[in-house]
């Protein structure tokens, strides 16, 4: 895409963390009522079969990992939870991303400046159970995914970035609900009060989009005792849906199955082509590649040789990723090797991210700094301004200057060996592989008798969880950007008052200013101000060591032939919108 495209895209639209339709044209099928009475009945037969359009059973065969819950107040992971509705929908369509109203019956609207918002719920709504689905449920969502006794994962999407007015202190037991900005207008109304101003495109990409609702009925039927927790989406029997598709089937450590949801808005309106999605459970990418090409897959995510065997193939799709991945640094951990800057920096210029990258990803670049190339600020790419370049420059890899810190720490630790755990996740080849590469790296580099990298194998949900508890020295990871339009929103994670921090000691209060700055300070609308603030929240973070950048993970995905795409262009953060394929050729 286009810079200018994307700029002005952004004035009018965001992005979203669910995929979802496609207001497609149908392919035409009427013959040319002027072709010439020469044309052989053979040219016919061979434009009507060109034209014909696939009206068989359309279901999309997709892979994801394992799933422990369909509660979209607790869940840990960035899956797509496909069978939750929200009130606004991030759409492809002309390949370009919109918004357009889902739960909705319009766009939420502002009539002063972006603090008390005005949303208005489509009559006629239902849940898969049959009930009916309006404002009170809206209203209901808010209140249980902010109640202090829960204590949601999610709560933060109602305070944080955008905040809702007392929001954070009843989710912490310091106000009455009545207090918060919520408020039920009638059935089909609410309003909703901020505590400082949002544009559109923050209001529709957060509180729009992100807030998921739940069902009273079931949910309050799955509460404990006392009220601090519920099984409500934990089994298919308490997992109501309200979303373009339905939960149908849904076998633990096994597959998924979503039907499309005949009475949602969106359904109606033909934004949906397929009839069902069916998602595997598949942790290995070997085995999602044999599937693949043994035609039981409609997409592959391809790496290594396979990305360089078939990088140019018109089924091969290019992904620009928001993030960046590469490893956490714990500065609080009870190894008190941890806890030296000199080693924890030492770690970040040592590390060989040019080597895992050709050896191991092949298609992923390598990333000194924390923000990727794919991240806007301002009227082009962070990456590409003299503040952006600097940082990427100071912290590039420099093996010199990785052996000189070690050095230091290395004799502030009396001279004793040092030994650190690092935590790549189970089942994966390529990171384990990326994980035996630092291990080599690193003894050789620092010397094998003065420094041993252990590794140790976790489930990805296992592994974060330690990370949460800060019970861990280096660990694999991520921390999700989020809006590519919008850094400084997701640079939130590290601010001391996140509401899901992992562990690494970093704590700063300039740091927080910074962020409070650019959100709703004095400098929110000077763009230069803001990008050389992101440079220095940037540059603060990578000093102190709580994270170790490797690579962007610009992925390529692989499609069958037979999947057509709602847009052939990668959007911000719905990519491809595979909710709205269509299917155009049986399995």
């Amino acid at each position: 895409m286009k810079i200018k495209r994307i700029l002005a895209l952004a004035l009018a639209c965001m992005m979203m963390l669910t995929a979802c339709g496609s207001n497609e044209t149908e392919t035409e099928t009427e013959t040319n009522t002027t072709t010439e009475n020469t044309q052989t009945e053979t040219e016919t037969e061979t434009e009507e079969e060109e034209v014909e359009e696939y009206t068989g059973p359309k279901d999309y065969r997709g892979w994801t990992t394992s799933r422990a819950t369909f509660n979209p107040q607790m869940y840990t992971n960035s899956k797509t939870i496909m069978n939750a509705g929200t009130l606004v929908a991030a759409l492809a369509e002309n390949d370009e991303l919109v918004w357009y109203p889902h739960h909705a019956s319009e766009l939420p609207t502002t009539t002063d400046g972006g603090t008390t918002w005005t949303v208005k719920i489509r009559e006629g709504l239902v849940w898969s159970t049959g009930t009916a689905l309006d404002a009170t449920d809206y209203e209901y969502t808010f209140k249980m995914l902010l109640d202090p006794k829960l204590v949601n994962k999610n709560a933060a999407y109602a305070y944080d970035p955008v905040v809702i007015v007392n929001a954070k202190e009843y989710s912490q037991g310091n106000a009455n609900w009545e207090d918060v900005g919520v408020k039920l207008v009638n059935d089909h109304e609410l309003q909703i009060t901020l505590q400082y101003p949002a544009s559109e495109l923050d209001f529709y990409s957060m509180i729009g989009s992100l807030i998921w609702p739940v069902e009273e009925e079931t949910y309050e039927a799955c509460m404990n005792a006392d009220r601090t927790s519920t099984t409500y989406g934990t089994t298919l029997d308490t997992t109501p849906s309200s979303g373009m598709f339905v939960v149908s089937e849904w076998v633990t450590d096994g597959y998924e199955k979503f039907v499309r949801n005949e009475n949602d808005p969106l359904v109606k309106e033909g934004w949906v082509k397929l009839d069902s999605y069916t998602s595997r459970y598949i942790s290995q990418n070997a085995t999602r590649a044999e599937m693949f090409w043994a035609g039981e897959l409609d997409n592959h995510s391809l790496t290594g040789d396979d990305y360089l065997q078939y990088k140019n193939d018109p089924r091969a799709h290019s992904l620009l990723s928001a993030n960046v991945w590469g490893y956490f640094m714990n500065g609080a951990s009870k190894n008190t090797i941890m806890q030296q800057k000199d080693f924890r920096n030492a770690l970040h210029y040592g590390t060989p991210r040019e080597t895992i990258c050709e050896d191991v990803y092949k298609l992923y670049p390598a990333a000194p700094a924390l923000i990727s190339t794919g991240i806007y600020a301002g009227d082009g790419y962070y990456r590409d301004t003299e503040a952006g370049k600097a940082i990427a420059e100071k912290y590039a890899t420099d093996y010199d200057k990785a052996v000189e810190l070690f050095n230091k720490a290395y004799e502030a630790n009396g001279g004793q060996p040092v030994s650190v755990e690092y935590i790549y996740f189970e089942g994966q080849e390529d990171q384990k592989r990326q994980a035996e590469i630092l291990q080599e790296h690193f003894e050789n580099l620092f010397g094998s008798d003065r420094f041993t990298l252990t590794l140790r194998a976790c489930p990805p949900a296992s592994a974060y969880d330690l990370y949460r508890a800060g019970e861990y020295d280096l660990g694999l990871g991520v921390r999700l950007m989020g809006n590519v339009f919008n850094p400084w929103s997701g640079l939130n994670v590290w601010k001391q008052d996140y509401a899901d921090p992992y562990i690494t000691g970093f704590a700063s209060d300039e740091y927080d200013q910074l962020w409070f700055d650019c959100m709703y300070g004095d400098i929110a609308t000077d763009t230069a101000a803001k990008v050389e603030a992101l440079a220095k929240m940037e540059e603060l973070l990578l000093d102190y060591g709580c994270f170790v950048p490797v690579m962007q993970n610009n992925n390529c995905v692989m499609y069958h032939e037979r999947v057509e795409l709602a847009t052939e262009n990668y959007l911000p953060f719905i990519g491809f919108s595979t909710n709205q394929t269509d299917l155009i050729a049986a399995a």
